[in-house]
């Protein structure tokens, strides 16, 4: 098993800008459809009329929604990846919905939509590939591992190894031992 690996947090940004990008061009592709004869005369009568302009809000209203996710999404991976918000203690999705100046539950539709993860299972994420590029940095070399999960933005040891565990399938010490084994 190779310790060393590319940093998530950076993949999972480019990943979502690029799905994002083509949802948006897909929606934009969609509203300059045109129809054939046939769809025409069936459009020209009044139920027609009023599912071509139901159809047509439907799709701006998408489209707008697009833009909207587009955006949000470059300022959730400014915070996630520039900012690093992820390593403040007690972060919750209140908070970082007030920085993105959005709703909580649409900072957890959008995660949920482009991550397919819940906002709390995100920053987790992206506080583990912390913590082992800490590890792989030598910071256990001078500092304990309580010292390293409260900087990589978990409230307890007991949260910290858990959630490492989950993710990365061993605790910190087995993965520094296996790193220090790697290494040498």
């Amino acid at each position: 098993m190779e310790l060393i690996t590319a940093p998530y947090f950076l993949i999972s940004g480019i990943v979502a800008f690029a799905l994002t990008s083509l949802i948006y061009f897909f929606l934009t592709e969609r509203e300059n459809t045109t129809y054939s004869e046939p769809e025409l005369i069936q459009l020209e009568s009044n139920e027609g009329v009023d599912k071509f302009e139901k159809t047509t809000k439907q799709k701006s209203d998408d489209v707008l929604e697009q833009f909207d996710e587009l955006e949000l999404t470059q300022k959730i991976y400014q915070l996630l990846v520039i900012e690093e918000i992820y390593l403040q203690p007690g972060l919750t999705v209140g908070e970082f919905a007030k920085k993105l100046g959005v709703q909580a539950r649409i900072v957890t539709q959008i995660l949920d939509n482009l991550y397919g993860h819940s906002f709390k299972e995100l920053t987790n994420m992206y506080r583990i590939e912390y913590a082992k590029e800490r590890i792989e940095e030598g910071f256990l070399d001078s500092y304990t591992l309580e010292a390293l999960g409260q900087e990589a933005g978990f409230s307890s040891r007991t949260t910290f190894f858990n959630v490492f565990k989950k993710e990365i399938g061993i605790c910190p010490s087995e993965y520094w031992k296996k790193y220090l084994a790697q290494a040498a």
